[in-house]
């Protein structure tokens, strides 16, 4: 046990500056996983003759692969796809769109521009907020705290060896552990060994 502030080695800058790269390293495991973890569903609004939306554009990691658009008593899917199927697409057409991509702005596109007001769905994982105090709130609801601490401990126990090799490591330690989370979330059989 030690207690860390602004004069000790580490730092809690350090420290916070850790635990952020921490959480979005996991973010990014989760998204690569499919899991829930991180995940929440944005709504938007389509407006007649615009395809192109930046409502997500500040916090959206990645989208998770599909959305729908809300109808009265039912859901009509619209899928994930490249910025290339835009080539399939005549430009002057207007129509419920059935596919989305995201572009270089982070802004969702629709394909076919939507002709009328939808409201669409979509699934993405939200980069979290960043840590920039001591009282803050870790993200994934306590989910990963074990990990977070290892993590750390790896960090202030090597941060004079900062070099490739250690880089790699942690980053194995990281996705490792934050798999074995995850699939036992998904109820997949997962050993444990030591």
């Amino acid at each position: 046990n030690k207690e860390i502030s602004a004069t000790t080695e580490p730092t809690t800058t350090d420290c916070i500056q850790w635990l952020n790269e921490t959480t979005l390293w996991i973010l990014g495991i989760c998204a690569e996983r499919k899991s829930e973890l991180g995940r929440t569903t944005g709504t938007i609004t389509t407006i007649d003759e615009t395809a192109a939306y930046n409502d997500f554009a500040s916090d959206m990691y990645a989208p998770y692969g599909f959305g729908w658009i809300e109808k009265t008593s039912s859901r009509s899917e619209i899928k994930l796809t490249t910025e290339e199927a835009t080539l399939d697409y005549n430009p002057n057409l207007e129509a419920e769109p059935d596919q989305f991509y995201v572009n270089g702005s982070n802004e969702v596109v629709f394909l076919q521009t939507p002709n009328a007001a939808y409201t669409v769905k979509i699934p993405y994982w939200q980069i979290p907020t960043a840590l920039t105090a001591v009282g803050n709130t870790v993200p994934f609801y306590g989910i990963f705290d074990n990990l977070y601490i290892e993590s750390i401990v790896l960090r202030a126990q090597n941060r004079n060896e900062y070099d490739l090799a250690f880089e790699l490591k942690w980053q194995t330690f990281l996705k490792t552990r934050a798999e074995r989370v995850i699939e036992i979330r998904k109820g997949m059989n997962v050993r444990v060994g030591v």
